[in-house]
């Protein structure tokens, strides 16, 4: 089945959950915190694979995940990291997100990027002891791994693209040369989606493309043209199919499609061209010499004669043919030998910044912040105790505070504290604190 366009929901596996352990040995009273940290969430990596050809694997498939790491190691041990997930693409596959934005065009094969970053696996309780907290009886929770929804679109599905026009004989080509099957008929768009096929040939193996005809307009969109149009234009060779049977009108169905693949993209014209006459039986030897005289004397190129039913003139096209061969299956490397492209942001993630909401509530937003409150398990007091102490030494809170002073009535004294620097100051013994995640209201 052939699909050249899929959208597909990626994500990155979950941090594993760290865990509130306790050293217990004999003889040792009071151990005290004993590690139990989870383990960090698989990335998500596609890589640009030379022998894949189309995007069914995608058909019926919503959501493509890598594996969460493991809940928590004990006695000093982490809990053990997820594996990448790697997904295979065909090269020439564009990236796009939901809003149709560009975010990678994978050209080269065995180019890797790197869509989605796994989770960090939650710290032990044993990482949350100081000197004012002996025993923290709080873990954190494993992060969760990002999310990206993306549009993949196939520009480049076969190393040959067969163009011609309608009823040429492409479809009957193909299915001579490979194991395909399409539809033939003695009508015009008999074939209304690609069809790909597999030629197997002198150990060689090589991937050709029918493309529904082209007619003059093809370039705006008439017939079937512009729709498939963008699949040939980064094949390496195309098979110009004429029709021996159309022997005054060859050489001009020639022209046009040539002018339609100049309208689309000039530098189609570029490509390398192989140039076939086909339904040879229907003329006699002559008049096939004499046609296939006046292409190569007009274009001053080799035209090769076949008539594919009878299997005449196969063999020496399929010589020319196995000159474009597929490159070498690609091996994966290692995950210490990668050269992985990553999209992420590169702002800092220690950034923050703090908008008003309304009634003195506040929004943080940060990367940095917005994990630790992600993390942090809100149902014990001691654990939201650390939230507000990393707040504070992160400024935030200082930042939150000369936001509540800035909205004072001017004639509030207090008001002129708001540009003071080292800032430790609450209106009313109240601080509001609006985030993504949670609220805390009345907090010391």
């Amino acid at each position: 089945m052939f699909i050249d366009a899929v959208n597909v929901k990626f994500r990155a596996g979950n941090g594993g959950n760290g865990i509130v352990s306790w050293r217990r040995e004999a003889r040792i009273a009071k151990g005290g915190p004993f590690w139990g940290d989870g383990g960090r969430g698989g990335d998500l990596i596609v890589v640009a694979d030379p022998n894949e050809n189309t995007l069914s694997n995608f058909r019926y498939v919503k959501e493509v995940a890598a594996e969460d790491g493991e809940r928590w190691g004990i006695q000093l041990m982490h809990g053990s990291n997820a594996e990448d997930r790697i997904v295979k693409l065909p090269v020439w596959t564009l990236i796009y997100d939901m809003e149709g934005n560009l975010l990678h065009d994978l050209a080269k094969p065995g180019e890797m990027v790197r869509l989605c970053i796994g989770g960090r696996g939650g710290y032990g309780n044993a990482h949350f002891v100081g000197a004012t907290r002996r025993t923290p009886r709080f873990a954190e929770n494993g992060d969760v791994g990002t999310r990206l929804d993306v549009h993949l679109e196939l520009k480049l599905v076969a190393d040959v693209g067969i163009i011609g026009v309608p009823s040429a004989g492409k479809s009957t080509l193909i299915s001579c040369l490979t194991s395909v099957r399409p539809k033939i008929a003695d009508y015009p768009f008999t074939t209304l989606i690609p069809n790909l096929g597999v030629m197997e040939y002198k150990g060689q193996n090589m991937v050709l493309e029918d493309v529904p005809g082209l007619i003059p307009g093809a370039h705006k969109g008439e017939g079937l043209g512009i729709e498939f149009l963008k699949h040939i234009e980064r094949t390496r060779v195309l098979l110009h199919l004429l029709d021996a049977g159309k022997y005054e009108d060859c050489i001009s169905d020639y022209d046009a499609i040539r002018n339609e693949l100049n309208l689309f993209n000039p530098t189609m014209l570029e490509k390398e061209e192989i140039i076939v006459l086909s339904k040879t039986d229907l003329l006699d030897a002559d008049m096939v010499e004499d046609l296939k005289s006046q292409i190569e004397k007009k274009t001053g190129k080799k035209v090769f004669p076949i008539s594919a039913p009878i299997w005449e003139g196969l063999e020496e096209l399929q010589n020319e043919l196995i000159k474009y061969i597929l490159p070498a299956e690609l091996e994966i490397p290692k995950s210490d030998e990668r050269v992985i492209i990553d999209l992420r942001d590169k702002k800092d993630d220690n950034d923050f910044v703090v908008t008003p909401e309304w009634n003195y509530t506040y929004r943080v937003t940060g990367v940095r912040i917005e994990q630790i409150v992600r993390m942090t398990p809100m149902k014990y007091l001691e654990a939201i105790d650390r939230v507000w102490d990393v707040m504070g030494k992160r400024k935030i809170t200082n930042d939150v505070i000369r936001c509540v002073l800035r909205e004072l009535p001017e004639d509030d004294p207090r008001k002129e504290l708001a540009d003071t620097s080292g800032l430790w100051y609450t209106i009313d013994g109240k601080i509001l604190i609006w985030d993504s995640v949670f609220k805390f209201q009345d907090y010391r």
